[in-house]
């Protein structure tokens, strides 16, 4: 059985089509988008799977513990949590106000923490289960006014590191997915104008991340710990040699 937060739509929906596909009974977690999550839920029953909605905000503690309650009552065990809930609010650092900043990290770097904890004694009670984290390129390349959610996603890189360390001998493994430029709902327009880059990569599906995230779910993914996986068509390293033959 699998959680997915942020689960209606782009990644999120990828990623619990493709669990689903794998046999999973899939917990889709959305905080608004619930129409989209309603779409997600009735394309996994289509295709012959399981899927169940539940509306949270990852942010707020109260409500996580609930969801996680409720997905155990339901199915009496969880075997994988996929931390992918993010919000994006680019401003120039300057120009931040608090506010914003504690919004974009308490979503994305907090909201897995809650995920990630309220799970945990499930987890430890099977000795098993797999904690996948959804990071981005920009926790390493980031753009302009991208200081709270670069901040965000490499906090969440070490967080992933950190908790593998704990409960690594307990059969859970903690690894973590950093997509690069994504074509989603959010992403289309800016997709069709920019086309690939100079360097000849192209922009990424969502499916190009669910298939990395199922098998970091199973059984296979045993040896690996405490990893982040970069899937961006090999950009960071065309536009590493770029600037080295500009130099």
């Amino acid at each position: 059985m699998a959680v997915v937060t942020g689960g209606s739509r782009g990644i999120g929906a990828a990623i619990a089509v493709r669990l689903a596909a794998d046999g999973l009974t899939v917990h889709v977690v959305c905080h608004r988008a619930l129409d989209a999550g309603r779409g997600v839920v009735k394309q996994i029953e289509a295709n012959g799977g399981r899927a169940t909605l539940h509306q949270a905000d990852v942010g707020d503690e109260a409500a996580v513990e609930r969801l996680v309650e409720r997905v155990t009552a339901q199915d009496g065990a969880l075997h994988v949590l996929v931390n992918n809930a993010a919000v994006i609010d680019d401003q120039l650092l300057a120009l931040t106000s608090t506010v914003r900043w504690e919004r974009v990290l308490r979503t994305n770097l907090t909201g897995p923490f809650l995920t990630s904890r309220a799970v945990l004694p499930v987890m430890l009670d099977q000795q098993w289960g797999r904690i996948i984290n959804i990071s981005s390129n920009s926790a390493r390349t980031p753009g302009p006014g991208q200081s709270a959610y670069a901040a965000s996603k490499g906090g969440i890189e070490a967080l992933t590191r950190a908790l593998a360390v704990e409960v690594g001998r307990k059969g859970i493994r903690v690894n973590c997915v950093a997509p690069g430029k994504v074509r989603t709902e959010m992403t289309a327009a800016v997709a069709d104008r920019l086309g690939s880059d100079a360097d000849g990569t192209r922009w990424g599906l969502p499916e190009d991340i669910g298939g990395l995230v199922a098998f970091l779910a199973g059984d296979e993914a045993d040896y690996i710990q405490g990893q982040t996986f970069t899937v961006d068509g090999g950009r960071m390293v065309t536009r590493g040699g770029a600037a080295r033959r500009s130099r």
